[in-house]
């Protein structure tokens, strides 16, 4: 693992009290290109360990980087408690064009019907995700 590119990946992340504007997004997914696949590992272990705030920024990082490296972390980020983490790790999957495997289908149509009864924008990108399944 590459301690140091790791390390300022969550530095750029920040906490819910630190600014997140498209810049830190930039800089964030910029970041993830030096990532080696022992640090994609972790962060795949750690995600849903941050911080609802964190795992939000870290879906949008991820996602914005647009690598197929970033799948796991993504579809670990499918799993958190908190809606909105969920939502746009399902819209990132989505606008990668990943086909997830069918044991997902539980969390996904869960996801829908929530993201629906909110009448969310996102509920159409985990129904083509549903779609999608192997």
């Amino acid at each position: 693992m590459t301690t140091s590119t790791f390390n300022e990946f969550e530095r750029l992340l920040g906490n819910q009290t630190t600014p997140w504007f498209e810049y830190h997004l930039e800089m964030a997914s910029e970041v993830l290109r030096g990532f080696a696949a022992a640090d994609w590992r972790h962060l795949e272990e750690r995600a849903l360990s941050l911080s609802a705030c964190v795992q939000e920024r870290c879906a949008e990082a991820v996602g914005d980087l647009g690598s197929a490296e970033g799948v796991g972390v993504l579809t670990a980020l499918l799993d958190s408690p908190h809606l909105d983490v969920a939502a746009i790790s399902a819209s990132q999957l989505d606008d990668l064009g990943v086909a997830l495997p069918a044991s997902s289908r539980g969390r996904l149509e869960e996801l829908s019907e929530l993201l629906t009864a909110q009448r969310s924008t996102r509920a159409s990108d985990v129904r083509r995700l549903i779609a999608t399944l192997k």
